[in-house]
């Protein structure tokens, strides 16, 4: 239903008109996107005491969006301009809000900002379904017995704009202050019935006006082991990345063709929470098969045209295999295998590159084998985040993918008005930047308990020996012809990644 609340000022004070003006024509253009607003203002002289001022009038509102649909907007607004010396003969203005079918607009007189004119705001808020959006990247430690754990840390995140995305008469703008919360959406709309995740926050950041970071509340545990095959050492198949599958991103449309990002929410046709689904990096480059829950979850048959979803032409919900690798390429080691050669210059830099990470403590950590009837060095380490906004770390990757409208936006101004802001429809440049919510902070840390590969007596030496002179097969944990590959060293560093909050082990010097 649509409504419309005007207020018009009012004069207690005699008046007496002296003249009347003819009345004129304007326009106000929201933008190629959003269409314009029609109206006609009109003026007269009036007396107050002894004070001679204008009246001024706007009437015969009318809003006609960008594909042609025009809307009569009733009701009259009024403008006194009078020079407000004299109490008894104050300016006044007026407001009035129309909301209509998926928008609103504010019209108001002076002296309401900016002062000195008419203005009428439109508003298109609404919301895009983009497949995926990665909220973590959890490299694996050295060993079975070895963990990463993330329990008090809230910084296991990704901070993401999409200003990358518009032409360039578009822009987008400063992200609307948001609560931490993440809520549920569904049909276009707020979805009531549904609960506000638990287990991740947002916020907007204070380096990247655009940008929203999602992050790990602090009270979800993430642990992560290493390789079974201890004989492997650092083996990146088994990093873990935290892909979200059912992610809203929530925008509003406002004049100049402005996109306002609004945060993130979650769809509502998946089930009732955040869909985040743990996949391994070895799952995406082929070296381990895919298994059968990561094909259902990346299938989404949940966002199907059977619930309304619209794609563009030959795209369904699915991960295609582009969106499998562009999420694969987020992390920068995933060649960094069992396979991978001892200094390779090409996937596996050592040290990493200084932008991207930094480097946590300038002690190794060992990942040593012990003598025969001995027990492996167990070593816990625990590190705060660096603040790397004031070291001016600043890294940023680009992922561009496909996204859904829900049917329930045919015919109203949001999907025809964001489409049109893209050179490319239905398409969207997710850009990870460095997360400005890095803290050194004691409630904000990671613990990595490192334990070194066990030693099996054969005659008083270890069998194997470790490091060892070939490369590991994980699966089987037996030697192959292959020399002995990157992650084997037995002296580690960690760093920091500042794209997502997680910590990188690797070897140095081997």
């Amino acid at each position: 239903m649509r409504k419309s609340v005007f207020f018009v000022g009012s004069l207690s004070v005699m008046a007496v008109v002296l003249l009347a003006a003819s009345a004129s024509a304007q326009t106000i253009n929201f933008g190629a996107n959003l269409g314009y607003f029609t109206y006609t203002t009109s003026s007269k002289q009036q007396q107050c005491d002894a004070e001679l001022g204008n009246i001024v009038s706007y009437t015969n509102f009318k809003y006609v969006s960008a594909q042609g649909a025009s809307q009569p907007i009733p009701g009259t607004l009024v403008y006194r301009a009078f020079s407000g010396r004299d109490p008894r003969c104050p300016r006044s203005g007026s407001t009035a809000t129309y909301s209509g079918s998926g928008y609103t607009i504010v019209m108001t007189t002076p002296p309401g900002p900016p002062a000195g004119c008419f203005c009428a705001v439109i508003s298109v808020p609404c919301y895009l379904n983009p497949k995926y959006t990665v909220v973590g990247l959890i490299y694996a430690p050295p060993g079975h017995s070895s963990t990463v754990d993330y329990l008090n840390s809230s910084l296991v995140s990704s901070t993401v704009t999409t200003k990358n995305s518009y032409l360039s008469q578009y822009k987008e703008g400063t992200a609307v202050t948001i609560s931490k919360s993440i809520f549920g959406y569904k049909n276009a709309s707020l979805d009531s019935s549904s609960k506000a995740s638990s287990s991740y926050t947002q916020s907007t950041t204070t380096t990247d006006s655009t940008a929203i970071t999602v992050q790990k509340t602090t009270s979800t545990d993430v642990s992560v082991p290493g390789p079974a095959c201890d004989y492997c050492g650092v083996d990146h198949d088994y990093d873990l990345i935290v892909v979200w599958l059912n992610p809203v991103r929530l925008y509003t449309l406002t004049n100049g063709g402005v996109v306002k990002p609004n945060g993130y929410g979650f769809s509502t046709f998946d089930q009732p929470g955040l869909d985040v689904y743990y996949v391994y990096a070895g799952e995406l480059n082929g070296d381990i098969p895919m298994r059968t829950s990561t094909t259902s979850a990346f299938a989404r048959a949940w966002a199907g045209s059977n619930n309304g979803f619209q794609y563009a032409s030959g795209d369904g919900p699915a991960l295609t295999t582009e969106d499998q690798q562009n999420i694969l390429k987020l992390d920068p080691y995933f060649n960094c295998t069992y396979k991978s050669p001892v200094n390779d210059a090409v996937d596996c830099l050592e040290p990493p590159d200084s932008t991207r990470f930094t480097l946590s403590t300038n002690i190794s950590f060992p990942y040593q084998q012990p003598i025969p009837g001995g027990q492996p060095i167990q070593k816990t380490y625990q590190w705060t985040y660096t603040n790397t906004d004031t070291q001016g770390v600043d890294v940023a990757v680009t992922d561009t993918q496909t996204y859904a409208l829900e049917t329930a936006f045919s015919g109203k101004v949001f999907g025809y008005g964001y489409q049109v802001t893209h050179s490319q429809e239905w398409t969207n440049s997710f850009t990870y930047e460095t997360s400005s919510e890095f803290t050194s902070s004691n409630t904000s840390t990671a613990t990595a308990s490192i334990t070194g590969p066990i030693c099996n007596d054969a005659g008083g030496v270890c069998s194997p020996q470790y490091p060892p002179a070939n490369a590991y097969n994980p699966f089987t944990c037996t030697a192959l012809t292959l020399a002995t590959s990157f992650g084997q060293g037995d002296s580690m560093y960690i760093y920091q990644d500042n794209l997502f909050g997680t910590f990188l082990l690797e070897p140095y010097g081997q």
